[in-house]
Parts: structure tokens; C-alpha cells; sequence
């Protein structure tokens, strides 16, 4: 092979060695700038070969890219990645065994429909797993917009149920923080005006979770978009200073939080929730009938093995919703607390590993993604393990475990955090900015030396 002597012709033969495409552009970047500045050196020197010299020292092509080649590979997330399908597996088959005697009434789950649920959902998890997030990234603007209009579609489009919940609509709202945090980061490096629009980027999307209608929707949205926020505040993504745009955005979020905390209370629906949380055996016909239903099923639970039901309780001995928000609540009744709680520890397992993971990344894109598709899974455990537990305020799919198109989504969105992890090693925020900004030299010359 010809030894090169320019610089672009270099970078064309060191990326031949380089197998994983999404590596290329990274690396060859990286490359270019130290013999930009190796070349810049000889320069000043007064070398007027200067590129040449530059291409000469940093050595063979060929053994460069090997080398690069090997630095740079896909980290396969073989733990992460069973122990989400494992969850939805075990999911899956509970659901499908716990409701097998139920009368239509209480909508046993279909067993075809759940297995065609954790299929799609493996599907979803490789896509999330394999999909370029720096694309992302670029195109922050675009997916905001386009959730918009898929949104708007979906409003006009979506069958309302019986509670007149919008179906198709509710489902799309769980994915709204990464839409949402995908602007934001969009917004980066663009003064006053991005902070500006950063902001108000939030409102279209609680305005479709209120039409949906969807109260953990808007949480999920609000609670993760004022996290990441914040954290572009701290990070200074809008180029305006840390201290200034912390307390801007501190000051505007925490006044939005405090409206919206007095828009719930004074709702009438919370009113009466509250209340019937607090004294359900007051409200059976209406709020109450939910919690007093759980707090009669877990009342009797053993540790392990079929519990007993409260005896004062004139109802059917099983809870309605069972195969779906409360569904947690049948497994503590008929399997106990252990099986119950070996449940809840594995997927607290599961997001403490990618939390931990997520704190480690440099790159503020993976770590804005892995954020944004975490945090309403945390949220929403939460919020469904109180409410099988009776403290029913707000109910929701514990992650991976009921629903089938909840768990879909949940799928694809810790895919989304395991490309990340994935990606790692190639992790360049400055290779998806808009605006070209110099990291740290990658020290490719003393990274040679030690072959």
C-alpha cells in the first residue's frame, strides 16, 4: 500500500480499518484534528511540507486503524439486557397464569395477545438497543414536531373507553419526557432565546395529556422535563453561564410547580380521591370501591401461598383491574408478599444498574436519553407499588410486569438507555452538536506509543 501524504487521504485509509461504522466519523474526527495541529506545529517551524511530515509521524495507516479498530467496538450489554426480557418473561406468564380462571367480567388476559405483547417487546428492546441515539440528538427538533403531529392525530383518531380516556393517546404520553428532553437539547447554544423556547417547549405536550386525559402523563412529563432542566442549567447547555441560567430556571419551574400543585389540589377529582384514600369504606360506590378492594386483598396475604379475604367485605372476592393497574395486588393475594416482592426488587435491581451506568457517562446527550427514558419508569413504579399496597392516588403499569403495549413501550425505552451504554466508547458530544466546539485532545500519539 501507498503510504499517504496528505492528511485526507490518512484518514481514508485508517477508517478502512475500522469496522464498526458509527465509530468512523468519531474517530477520523478525533485524527483530524491532532495532525491538524501536529501539521499546524511543523508550520511555524518553518516546514513547508508540513502535512506530509505530519501524516509521516503519526505512522503506518494500516496499524493506526487496527489499533483504533480494536479501542473502538459496540460493549454489548448481555446483563442488562436479560434481565429486562427476564422481567417481562416473568410478567408475561404471571399474568397470563394468576387471571387463566377468571370470568370475562374481570378481563382475563388473552394468552395469545400477551405472548404477541413480549414478542413485539423483544422487538422494541433490540430496536431501542441498536438505534443510533446521536440521530437523536441531531434531529431533536424534527421528533419534537413530529410528536406533535402524531399527537394531534391521535386525538382526533383515538376510540375514547368507558372512562372516556382517549386509548391510543394515553399510550403516547409515556413517551413525551424523551420528546421533551430531545428539545431541549435541540435548544443547546442558543442564548436566551433557546432557554426561552426550552421551556415552553412543555406546554403543547401537557395540553395532549389533559385532552388525553392523563394526570400521569403530565407528572411524568413535568417531573423529568424540571430534572433535566435543571441539569442544563448546571451544565450550562444554553451558552448564557451556570449561575445566571440555574436560577432563571429554578425561579420558572418552581413557580410553574407550585401552580400546577394548586391546579390539582383544587381539582374536584383529587378532592375526592383524597378523600376517599383516607376513609374508603365512605365512598364504595364511587372513589372508594378501588382501595377498599386492595386493602381487603392484602389484608390476608401470607408471605407465600394463597391469603385470606376480609370477611366484612361484601363484594367479589377479586379486585377489578386486576389484569392490569392492580394486578400486583392479585399477585400478593395469591402468591404472597415474597413473590411480590422479588418482583419489585428485580426491577429496582434493573433501574439502580442503569442509574449507576447513566452517572458514569461524558456524554451529555447519553446521559439527557438514559434520563429521560428511566425516570417515568421509576416514577411509575412507584406510583403503582402504592397503589397495589391501597394507597391509591394515582394509578399506573408497573413497568414490564402489566399491560401490553405499556410494556412495549418500557422495552424499547430501556433499549434506548442500553445503546447508550453501548455507544460509549465512541461518546463525543461535540460530533452531534450544532455548533462545532473542541474537546480535549484524544491522545492517539501516546496511545500508539504503547503498542
Amino acid at each position: 500500500m501507498e503510504k499517504p501524504d496528505t492528511i485526507r487521504s490518512y484518514l481514508e485509509a485508517v477508517a478502512e480499518q475500522i469496522r464498526w461504522r458509527r465509530a468512523r466519523p468519531v474517530v477520523t474526527w478525533e485524527l483530524e484534528r491532532h495532525l491538524e495541529d501536529q501539521r499546524d506545529a511543523f508550520a511555524a517551524e518553518g516546514h513547508e511540507n508540513a502535512e506530509a511530515m505530519a501524516v509521516a509521524e503519526m505512522g503506518d495507516p494500516v496499524s493506526v486503524g487496527a489499533e483504533l479498530d480494536r479501542m473502538h467496538r459496540p460493549r454489548p450489554q448481555w446483563g442488562l439486557l436479560a434481565l429486562a426480557i427476564l422481567l417481562a418473561l416473568a410478567g408475561t406468564v404471571l399474568r397470563v397464569w394468576l387471571t387463566a380462571d377468571w370470568d370475562t367480567y374481570y378481563m382475563d388476559v388473552n394468552p395469545y395477545k400477551a405472548a404477541l405483547a413480549f414478542l413485539l417487546g423483544g422487538g422494541a428492546l433490540l430496536a431501542g438497543y441498536f438505534l443510533d441515539y446521536g440521530k437523536l440528538g441531531r434531529r431533536g427538533g424534527w421528533i419534537y414536531l413530529g410528536a406533535l403531529v402524531v399527537s394531534f392525530l391521535l386525538l382526533v383518531a383515538s376510540p375514547k373507553t368507558l372512562n372516556g380516556v382517549r386509548y391510543y393517546l394515553r399510550y403516547a404520553v409515556l413517551l413525551y419526557p424523551l420528546a421533551y428532553v430531545l428539545w431541549v437539547y435541540a435548544c443547546r447554544k442558543k442564548g436566551w432565546l433557546g432557554l426561552l423556547a426550552a421551556m415552553a417547549g412543555v406546554l403543547p405536550l401537557l395540553w395532549f395529556c389533559q385532552y388525553a386525559p392523563s394526570t400521569l402523563g403530565a407528572f411524568l412529563l413535568l417531573s423529568t422535563g424540571t430534572l433535566v432542566l435543571l441539569v442544563a442549567a448546571w451544565q450550562d447547555w444554553f451558552g448564557l453561564g451556570r449561575q445566571k441560567t440555574l436560577w432563571v430556571t429554578a425561579a420558572c419551574t418552581g413557580a410553574a410547580g407550585i401552580a400546577g400543585v394548586r391546579y390539582i389540589f383544587r381539582n374536584a377529582y383529587t378532592s375526592t380521591r383524597l378523600a376517599a384514600f383516607l376513609h374508603p369504606e365512605q365512598f364504595l360506590d364511587g372513589a372508594g370501591y378501588h382501595t377498599f378492594q386492595i386493602r381487603s386483598a392484602v389484608s390476608g396475604a401470607r408471605w407465600l401461598g394463597q391469603g385470606s379475604w376480609n370477611p366484612e367485605n361484601p363484594y367479589p372476592l377479586t379486585v377489578s383491574g386486576s389484569d392490569s393497574d392492580t394486578f400486583l395486588t392479585t399477585l400478593i393475594h395469591r402468591l404472597g408478599w415474597l413473590p411480590f416482592l422479588a418482583v419489585v426488587l428485580a426491577f429496582a435491581a434493573l433501574a439502580v444498574w442503569i442509574l449507576l451506568r447513566c452517572l458514569r457517562q461524558s456524554s451529555q446527550l447519553g446521559k439527557a436519553v438514559v434520563l429521560a427514558a428511566l425516570l417515568p419508569l421509576c416514577i411509575q413504579s412507584l406510583f403503582s407499588t402504592a397503589w397495589n399496597l391501597g394507597f391509591t392516588l394515582l394509578s399506573s403499569p408497573f413497568p414490564l410486569i402489566t399491560g401490553n403495549t405499556s410494556t412495549v413501550l418500557d422495552l424499547f425505552l430501556i433499549g434506548l438507555c442500553l445503546s447508550v451504554f453501548r455507544e460509549e466508547r465512541i461518546a463525543r458530544d461535540s460530533a452531534y452538536d450544532y455548533h462545532k466546539v473542541r474537546l480535549p485532545r484524544y491522545r492517539i500519539k501516546i496511545m500508539i506509543q504503547k503498542v
